[in-house]
């Protein structure tokens, strides 16, 4: 039995002083839970820096380096059990962002020259915007920077400056813009700092000639309209004449503001080979009013007479039917416009008189008859079960007309204009 004893004892001895010497990898050994709990005055120290950075005041920068360099100075296994890392590459990110936008607003600081009359409307701009920034995110605006946008700045102008470049505004001169612009810039700083007034009539002066930049830049654009509008395939010699005039009668002035006048080089150049006047298709004139492809619209009504309007062109659809009611008890079904036989654009009238019992149908194209490859459709509710329907045929000769009858609704069907007569027995 007491050799049993010293057996078990051998073996609690054993097994541990194996476990430790195996050859195995760090990943695989469980990290013990008193180290976690217990790790050294280092990995504290470094959780503590981390925990101190505040990423709206002056002393982030100074925080976030020493947290960086007590981190990067700790083992392999140290850093294991930094346990707010996270907070650290997170207040990192933060700095590239702070940088990027301290670069923005020097770029914006030092965009104007120091001699421009717009330079300290500038100052004052970017200030208003450095104005906006936390504590933290100013410390990454370089300190020659911060002096000027921290400074007192008065404008390098006066009321007689002003006075003078409003007086020296001429609308002939191919700098009109700038200086009308120019003008209004420094007439603005010098009214941000004091309550100033110009002699009578001069900021009228000002005001006149900020109207006529504004009637440049409109003619200006009517003819940059035209230009691009010019096309190779629809334009003609007689077109591109035209666009050339507008242009020609522009002011040098207006001219400078046409930003694709080399367009109209290349056109007038002969650049592109124009097709002849004759063979430039027509785009047709469309109806605002036209009645919608598979939706229901009520018709006009004139006295006996119901109308309403399709539009036809390449541009609309071609496969829903119209359907088009009236007050009559009747409703009229136009078959989708790829059914259509004319090949013409525009605007089909679509007319249906009733006088007793005679109906007429009447659809026109551009004022032409129209006939369709599907049937048009005239529903009439309410007749007689025993009615039948007639038309006239060419010798004027009374013909059954092609009709069926659903319930208590008679169909006339015909794919072109057409007059029938109901004859109740």
């Amino acid at each position: 039995m007491k050799s049993n004893k010293r057996l078990v004892l051998l073996s609690l001895v054993a097994v541990p002083s194996l476990l430790y010497s195996a050859s195995v990898s760090a990943a695989e050994i469980p990290k013990p839970a008193y180290i976690t709990a217990n790790y050294n005055a280092n990995v504290s120290n470094v959780v503590q820096l981390i925990n101190n950075i505040n990423n709206t005041t002056a002393t982030f920068q100074t925080n976030l380096e020493a947290a960086l360099k007590a981190y990067n100075a700790l083992t392999a296994t140290e850093k294991q059990y930094v346990t707010n890392y996270s907070t650290l590459s997170a207040h990192q990110q933060t700095r590239i962002a702070y940088r990027k936008l301290a670069t923005q607003i020097e770029e914006k600081l030092y965009s104007v020259d120091s001699t421009s009359s717009n330079y300290y409307q500038n100052v004052i701009e970017t200030r208003d915007w450095y104005n906006t920034l936390n504590a933290a995110q100013k410390t990454f605006v370089s300190a020659s920077a911060q002096k000027i946008l921290t400074s007192n700045i008065a404008p390098n102008t006066s009321v007689e400056k002003v006075v003078n470049k409003i007086q020296l505004i001429n609308s002939s001169r191919l700098s009109f813009h700038k200086d009308v612009a120019d003008a209004r810039a420094e007439l603005n700083v010098l009214r941000k700092f004091s309550n100033v007034s110009l002699p009578v009539g001069i900021e009228q002066l000002l005001l006149d000639a900020e109207q006529l930049v504004v009637k440049d830049k409109a003619a200006a654009k009517e003819v940059e309209n035209a230009i691009a509008a010019l096309s190779p395939k629809t334009s003609t010699a007689l077109d591109v004449q035209a666009v050339k005039t507008s242009f020609e009668a522009l002011t040098p002035v207006q001219q400078q503001l046409v930003p694709n006048v080399w367009t109209l080089v290349d056109f007038v150049q002969g650049k592109y080979t124009l097709p002849p006047k004759d063979s430039i298709p027509k785009t047709p004139t469309l109806s605002d009013t036209a009645a919608i492809p598979g939706k229901t619209t009520a018709m006009t009504k004139n006295k006996n007479t119901y109308k309403a309007k399709i539009n036809v062109a390449a541009s609309e659809n071609d496969t829903e039917r119209f359907i088009l009611t009236t007050k009559d008890k009747m409703t009229i079904i136009i078959p989708p416009l790829y059914t259509l036989v004319n090949e013409d654009e525009g605007v089909m009238d679509i007319q249906v008189t009733k006088k007793a019992n005679r109906i007429t149908l009447q659809a026109t194209l551009n004022k032409k008859p129209v006939t369709f490859d599907a049937n048009m459709e005239i529903i009439i509710e309410g007749l007689r079960a025993n009615s039948s329907i007639v038309r006239s045929n060419d010798l004027g000769k009374r013909v059954p007309a092609d009709f069926i009858i659903s319930g208590n609704r008679h169909i006339i069907q015909t794919t072109a204009s057409d007059t029938f007569q109901i004859i109740n027995k």
